[in-house]
């Protein structure tokens, strides 16, 4: 199979953005939910597998809490080039989040750690400032920095990351998950064979990656060699779960998928951002693929959910993957899926949805 290799800091998104990114925040926070139900459930005490999806409302969690947050974030920014007012943006708004009343929904430790850190003054680079961490609150909520516009969308995709995680583990997965959302309409049914292109071009120094200057300057206080961090950042197991997830993916499209069992199973839990995307890419690869896929998206959403690992956060991370990846408006309606959102959250998602990041 021929395929486009590499992140292009200079391709636009697809047409019809407005509706690609409604369907990335409906599916983000749909997965989020229907894998909120059974968070910290191990795969063997399923109430059904798969899961059903949630009666009654539709309760999100920190995930699609985050992710508004990051969204109000960008759209109140005047100049993307100023980093420093887009870190206190972000800042500010993750802040709000981690006092709001509503933030009881098994927020990632990392997250209000970092965030207390960054309350008592320290700078995300600091040695007082942002954890050193892996974990997959640095993916989980990056939508809306994949729909920003060029030449930010990368650089913002890292600086969201760093602010709470500023580990190369977690910059290099959201980078990789962040060039597939914003590509994922041309990219369906091959995110892992991308993701994997792309690191490979990371190796041998051919990555387009090296020559986006705003994410330099996003990395400019932890790093002064963008080249060796992405490296450090793949050679931490990034890679090796990536190869493990793209195996899993030739062995499931030979099952039925009454067959697939535990998405988790030779990948990893989805705790830490290299296995959320990748066990998030693999979900999406067999929710999209053109001809071929064994999954509708709600089915797909419905399998993620069902695993021994961060439900919420793998049927999140894919469910926004996949909306991303079609054009026609109220995708997810007309694959047959009507959440209903709890009344605060369906009206930030609805207010979210026809406003992308833009500037």
């Amino acid at each position: 199979m021929t395929v486009t290799p590499s992140i292009n800091p200079d391709a636009a998104p697809t047409d019809d953005v407005a509706i690609r990114y409604a369907n990335a925040l409906t599916g983000l926070a749909a997965g989020d939910a229907w894998g909120y139900q059974v968070e910290f459930t191990s795969y063997a005490q399923m109430p059904a597998y798969p899961v059903a999806p949630p009666s009654g409302h539709w309760v999100i969690s920190d995930d699609t809490q985050m992710t508004l947050a990051l969204h109000h974030a960008l759209v109140e920014v005047t100049d993307f080039a100023d980093i420093e007012a887009v870190t206190d943006a972000i800042t500010r708004h993750f802040l709000l989040w981690q006092v709001d009343p509503d933030n009881t929904r098994a927020p990632g430790r990392t997250c209000m750690t970092s965030l207390r850190n960054l309350r008592a003054g320290a700078r995300w680079y600091d040695t007082d400032g942002a954890v050193e961490s892996a974990g997959c609150g640095a993916v989980m909520r990056l939508v809306p920095a994949a729909f920003a516009p060029e030449p930010y969308w990368l650089g913002l995709t890292a600086l969201q990351a760093v602010i709470t995680h500023k580990h190369p583990r977690a910059v290099v997965p959201a980078l990789l998950l962040a060039d597939a959302t914003r590509h994922a309409p041309e990219r369906r049914g091959r995110f892992l064979e991308h993701a994997l292109t792309v690191a490979a071009q990371i190796y041998g120094g051919t990555s387009t990656l090296f020559e986006d200057f705003y994410l330099r300057d996003v990395l400019a206080p932890i790093t002064g060699d963008v080249s060796s961090y992405l490296v450090d950042g793949l050679d931490d197991g990034t890679v090796d779960i990536l190869t493990a997830a793209a195996g899993r993916l030739e062995q499931l499209r030979t099952l039925p998928p009454a067959d697939f069992g535990d998405p988790c199973a030779g990948i990893g839990q989805g705790w830490e951002s290299a296995s959320a995307v990748a066990l998030a890419l693999l979900v999406a690869d067999l929710g999209t693929a053109e001809d071929e896929a064994a999954l509708t998206g709600p089915e797909a959403l419905a399998w993620a959910s069902t695993s021994n690992g961060d439900s919420d956060s793998i049927a999140c991370i894919a469910g926004g993957l996949i909306g991303a990846a079609h054009t026609t408006e109220d995708y997810w309606h007309t694959a047959g899926m009507n959440p209903l959102f709890e009344p605060r959250y369906s009206a930030e998602l609805a207010a979210a949805a026809i406003r992308p990041p833009e500037n």
